[in-house]
């Protein structure tokens, strides 16, 4: 297979023609807005109060409204989210590693393959997102995410941040499902629980919403990721903040 060939079969490794990706872009676009409303909904629904900080008027100039920047990056990841999605309905499709009958459902590739998607994915994640906030690459790359002080927007805040730095979300992401799918195994019902679960955290953790809850060593809050907003050089962590701890870098939360 030549590198034209192979270019061609990971941007679009369904093949699919003009329409169809257009009409694929529209069913990603319109079911992340969906979820993402859903999820706010459900959240203020449940009584969860907002976080300390924002119980008085934040500064414009520590929430700025979303600039030409952002929207060209918004639209470059939309994209490479759409790359994604096909991607992985593809792997989930035709790859071995993937069970699809519900009569494979089984006791690891269920739970416990969800644990360790998420502790492999944070395990890749948190130095690396470290590591962009070293000095010499912070204003190349991480900076412009964190043009928000007090992210309140969901997904627009989460998704907002350089290409690169999107793509190496995904590769974190490619990174925790492999590495259930050779140890516990995974199943399709599993991956799918894993997006929406991991999507729904991700628009949290860039909300004003007070989540969080802990269970096995996962410990999620939206007020550590807020102090990452507010501080920087801390809470790198998104699920197990033991990473932190390992690092150094934990901090507990002020308001």
């Amino acid at each position: 297979m030549s590198l034209g060939e192979r270019a061609s079969q990971a941007l679009n490794p369904w093949a699919l023609g003009p329409g169809a990706l257009l009409a694929g872009f529209a069913a990603v676009r319109g079911g992340i807005y969906i979820w993402d409303n859903v999820v706010e909904k459900l959240v203020e629904l449940s009584g969860v109060r907002k976080l300390p900080t924002r119980d008085k008027p934040i500064k414009p100039e520590l929430q700025p409204p979303l600039n030409t920047l952002s929207y060209i990056y918004l639209t470059f990841n939309a994209i490479n989210e759409l790359i994604f999605v096909m991607n992985i309905t593809h792997f989930l499709w035709h790859s071995p590693l993937v069970k699809l009958r519900v009569a494979e459902l089984g006791v690891l590739n269920t739970f416990p393959a969800l644990y360790v998607i998420f502790l492999a994915q944070d395990m890749i994640y948190a130095p690396t997102h470290r590591f962009m906030h070293w000095r010499p690459v912070y204003p190349l790359v991480h900076k412009h995410h964190h043009r928000q002080i007090y992210p309140s927007r969901g997904y627009a805040d989460a998704a907002n941040e350089h290409p690169i730095e999107h793509m190496i979300g995904v590769l974190c992401a490619w990174g925790g499902i492999f590495a259930a799918a050779y140890t516990t195994g995974v199943h399709a019902a599993t991956l799918f629980v894993f997006f929406n679960i991991h999507a729904a955290l991700a628009m949290l953790n860039h909300s004003p919403y007070d989540v969080e809850f802990s269970h096995l060593g996962f410990t999620y809050s939206v007020k550590a990721h807020e102090m990452h907003h507010r501080k920087f050089s801390m809470n790198y962590a998104q699920y197990f903040m033991f990473w932190d701890r390992m690092m150094g870098t934990f901090k507990e939360y002020t308001a």
